[in-house]
């Protein structure tokens, strides 16, 4: 006799979408397939074979485990979820009449667990030649209990001896199914949508005198910067527009000021954490120490696991932290911007009919996203995010340099003084999930019980397919109630009641369409008005 079972997802990964949430949640849902043979023998023919199963559990969880030369091998459960498919129930299975079957018989028993939607990406980091990539992991777990039921009658003597020495309840397990939990941009928002960062010059406390650079006009420099809400990793570039003016300075002062050239580079930060932070534990529920290594295992640990057992392996210290900053900017390109012509940009901006004029530079910024790094061979570039043991964040580093005219020259260059503007602004890279392609050609007409239906009934009737569906289709709790009965939409009134009439019953087109409607040309068939729908 052979039983095993099997975790069949519906998807091995799970999307989510936008920032990080406690009151959003996601649906996992799949089959645990149990597989049931009867064994074969030489002497006599298969017989049927009877379980009764009592126990079916399915478990999702999510672990982080870093592994880095300081900190050595850090483990943390991110999440653990468990659920009973067999609630205060047996189930009998047997395979009577289907012994001399090639293939074993199969039952499935559909699972659904509620994920919530704060879970950190899948990720790798750390060191990466070691055996397993350490990183953000998670998979679903599934055993079985059950007891076999024996026919007395057809049970051989060899069978019969071996019963006082073998476990009525056997438990089976299945094998580890990894899913793959992505974060993508909320793609309710613009593709093209930006945020905007003012920016005002202060002066440093150990600026030297010297430069003669008046700190009233570099004071009086406004700038703002717009950049991408979202940058997709995937991207070689990205746009971005400095506006600049100069406020509340006289008109000798704003002709003086020339702007000659800016700089711009961008940085990632990557932070690695032997522990979570207190911000980490303080936004999201992760599990108590109780739920921890080594008090409690993780399911599939790395194999440096091993080394710790034995004591091999380095002891984090508790609250240790690592940060590594590297450019993200490609090697055969330069950040250098240089303007073209004087440079007097702000000549005008003292004029009353220029109270709201800005000078604004354009560019495009390169994006090295497809360089590995040398040590762990993976890219560079990730997403921003934070998980309980690593995180990453960007920023964008901008250099202004700015002149001012000390002495008005008559015939040659004035003496200028120089100073020069830095800022940084803070970036977000995310993973941008692309609409997929149409089921039909646009502008082509679908047809339903014989009839051609265009402009908006088909519109109504053969919605655009786009993702995320989150966004598009309501959860299951708002269209059925627990027991699986539809819910009812009390906000829309009941029609009057009529008697029914046999002289007018129509087909359920005709609900749509007006029953004068040709429906042999269909370019003569009327366009109908779906009634609007309330919701609750």
């Amino acid at each position: 006799m052979s039983v095993s079972i099997e975790i069949q997802p519906h998807s091995s990964s799970l999307d989510m979408y936008g920032e990080p949430d406690r009151s959003t949640a996601y649906s996992l849902s799949g089959d645990i397939v149990i597989s049931v043979s009867s064994p074969f023998s030489f002497f006599e023919r298969r017989k049927p074979v009877k379980i009764l199963l009592q126990s079916i559990t399915v478990e999702f969880e999510g672990q982080c485990e870093l592994i880095t030369d300081d900190t050595g091998y850090t483990p943390f459960r991110v999440y653990s979820l468990s659920s009973e498919l067999l609630t205060e129930q047996t189930i009998e299975l047997s395979s009577e009449g289907h012994e001399e079957d090639d293939k074993p018989c199969a039952w499935s028993v559909a699972y659904n667990l509620v994920v919530p939607g704060w879970l950190p990406p899948t990720a790798a980091y750390g060191n990466q030649h070691a055996a397993s990539e350490p990183g953000t992991r998670y998979a679903l777990y599934a055993s079985a209990k059950f007891v076999t039921i024996d026919d007395d009658a057809n049970r051989s003597w060899l069978a019969a001896c071996c019963t006082a020495f073998r476990s009525r309840a056997r438990v089976v397990d299945a094998p580890r199914c990894c899913i793959c939990v992505n974060r993508f941009a909320n793609l309710a928002d613009d593709a093209s949508s930006t945020i905007d960062y003012r920016v005002q010059a202060v002066p440093k406390e150990d600026r030297e005198s010297a430069t003669r650079f008046p700190s009233n006009v570099m004071l009086g420099l406004r700038t703002i910067v717009s950049v991408p809400t979202n940058i997709d990793v995937e991207d070689t570039a990205f746009p971005v527009c400095m506006r600049l003016r100069l406020q509340d300075l006289t008109e000798a002062e704003c002709r003086r000021v020339r702007m000659t050239d800016f700089t711009v580079d961008i940085e990632q930060t990557e932070q690695c954490r032997s522990s979570p932070s207190s911000l980490y534990k303080t936004l999201y529920p992760l599990p108590p120490s109780s739920e921890q290594p080594p008090r409690r295992p993780l399911r599939d640990p790395h194999p440096a696991q091993t080394l710790c057992d034995v004591g091999l392996a380095v002891i984090p210290a508790p609250h240790h932290t690592i940060t590594t900053t590297h450019s993200l900017f490609p090697l055969d390109a330069c950040g250098e911007y240089a303007l073209a012509g004087d440079g007097y940009v702000f000549k005008d901006d003292a004029a009353p009919a220029n109270g709201s004029t800005w000078f604004s530079v354009r560019t495009q910024i390169p994006v090295d996203s497809a360089r590995c790094s040398a040590k762990t061979g993976v890219r560079r570039l990730r997403a921003t995010g934070m998980s309980p043991l690593f995180c990453v964040s960007h920023r964008l580093l901008v250099s202004l340099t700015c002149t001012y005219d000390l002495e008005e020259g008559e015939g040659g260059e004035p003496a200028r003084a120089t100073e020069v503007l830095q800022f940084s602004i803070p970036l977000r890279f995310a993973r941008v999930q692309r609409d997929p392609a149409a089921p039909f050609a646009p502008g082509s007409a679908q047809v339903v019980d014989g009839v051609r239906a265009q402009g908006p009934l088909a519109t109504a009737l053969f919605p655009k397919a786009s993702l995320p569906y989150a966004q598009t289709l309501p959860a299951y709790s708002q269209l059925f109630d627990a027991n699986g009965d539809r819910k009812i939409d009390y906000s829309v009134p009941l029609p009057a009641y009529s008697p029914a009439s046999s002289a007018c019953s129509t087909a359920s087109v005709d609900l749509l369409l007006p029953v004068t409607a040709s429906f042999n040309d269909p370019t003569d068939t009327c366009e109908a008005v779906l009634p609007g729908y309330s919701a609750a």
